[in-house]
């Protein structure tokens, strides 16, 4: 190998020697192909992004606020409430109707004309409270039931539920079926003067009413005091009023906690039905509106009872000087009462609604600021004047 490299090197060394004529170098250098691409693509690249639009940021939008408005019950006219009183239900085949038993055909009756004529069930605790409302167009109905609890009434089958002959089954059943309607009563109970169910001296008897208070307390059927043994409270004194009251009330609660169901004693409220309509006086009506019951909850209202032959009498608003919460009137015979509430329906006030806003919602709980929003919009043209119900607030902007 060596020798090879020397015969190359000595042959090169000779030629150059011997005055051999060397090749001539070319004019140019040799062109670098891959460099000179390279430079030809970046100054493409180049020429393109030149050529493009400048890129700018695009702004974050601000978020804008969503209005904040709230739909207010509006009373252009004080409501009329007509407060019906029921007892008992009766079988059909009985000859009629009387103000202590309804048969269930014309109880049935009663509630769709009282339905069709535009009445919608309120509670009356919650009205009382100051919440008046009623669906837009309807016209607000209280129905209560005193001597609770009879078996036509209401008791439970076998499945927990109301028997389908009872009083409180058709009731319901009407309700669901007509929700504009609704079922929403108040009954009051005096659970110290008869055995319930098929009574027994083993006590099977408290269990069954037990399940029927349950149900009624968990179905909008709210219970309260009628006495314990349905006294004649203008034969009576304070103490025995005192007692009475007490002892149905502790009676109530003793078979809640027995059947489990405690959380409902915060839920039962203190309102009265007298019974027979026969008014304590002196020291022993004092007793009476002072009751407080084992939580401590003063009395809210006591209910009178007459008949529609005495002339028709409605509860007032609360706001109403016209409205006693100790004196409130009820109607009895309830196939005649409904038969005029139908016949005179126009002359019930039905509400309206109103958007009001739109508000400050850190301020909704603020009733001046309530009532400035109010009266704002009544001043544009965009409300009526009324009694106004929002947010637990009354306003009377007549």
């Amino acid at each position: 190998m060596k020798k090879s490299i020397r015969f190359i090197f000595s042959s090169l060394f000779f030629l150059s020697a011997c005055g051999s004529t060397p090749t001539a170098a070319p004019a140019n250098p040799p062109v670098d192909i891959a460099a000179t691409a390279l430079v030809a693509a970046k100054t493409s690249i180049a020429e393109t992004q030149a050529a493009l639009p400048t890129k700018t940021e695009t702004p974050i939008p601000t978020p804008t606020e969503i209005p904040f408005f709230l739909t207010a019950t509006v009373w252009a006219k004080d409501a009329r409430v007509p407060i019906i009183n029921y007892h008992q239900f009766a079988p059909n085949t009985s000859l009629r109707s009387t103000d202590h038993k309804i048969r269930k055909r014309d109880f049935l009756d009663g509630l769709e004309a009282l339905n069709q004529a535009g009445f919608t069930l309120i509670h009356l605790e919650d009205w009382i409270n100051g919440d008046l409302y009623v669906p837009e167009g309807r016209r607000p109905l209280v129905f209560t039931m005193d001597d609770l609890f009879y078996n036509n009434q209401i008791r439970m089958d076998e499945n927990g539920e109301p028997r389908r002959d009872t009083g409180l089954s058709f009731a319901w059943r009407f309700g669901q079926e007509h929700p504009e309607f609704g079922f929403k009563w108040s009954l009051f109970a005096n659970l110290g003067d008869k055995w319930y169910a098929d009574g027994d001296a083993e006590g099977k008897w408290k269990d069954e009413l037990a399940q029927s208070l349950i149900w009624c307390l968990d179905h909008d059927a709210r219970v309260y005091n009628h006495t314990y043994q349905h006294i004649r409270m203008d034969k009576s004194g304070a103490e025995g009023i005192r007692w009475d009251l007490e002892q149905n009330d502790l009676f109530m609660r003793e078979l809640l906690v027995k059947a489990g169901r405690e959380d409902l004693i915060e839920d039962l409220g203190n309102m009265l039905a007298i019974p027979f309509g026969y008014w304590p006086e002196g020291s022993a009506y004092s007793a009476t509106t002072n009751y407080i019951t084992p939580e401590g909850k003063s009395m809210l209202a006591i209910f009178d009872i007459d008949w529609i032959i005495n002339g028709v009498k409605f509860m007032a608003p609360p706001y109403s000087p016209e409205f006693d919460p100790m004196k409130i009137p009820r109607i009895a015979m309830p196939p005649e009462a409904i038969e005029y509430l139908v016949a005179h329906q126009n002359e019930f006030p039905t509400p309206s609604t109103c958007q009001v806003g739109p508000l400050e919602e850190d301020k909704v709980g603020d009733q001046a600021y309530l009532e400035g929003q109010i009266q704002a919009q009544i001043t544009s043209g965009a409300c009526p004047q009324g009694v106004y119900i929002l947010e637990n607030f009354n306003f009377d902007l007549r």
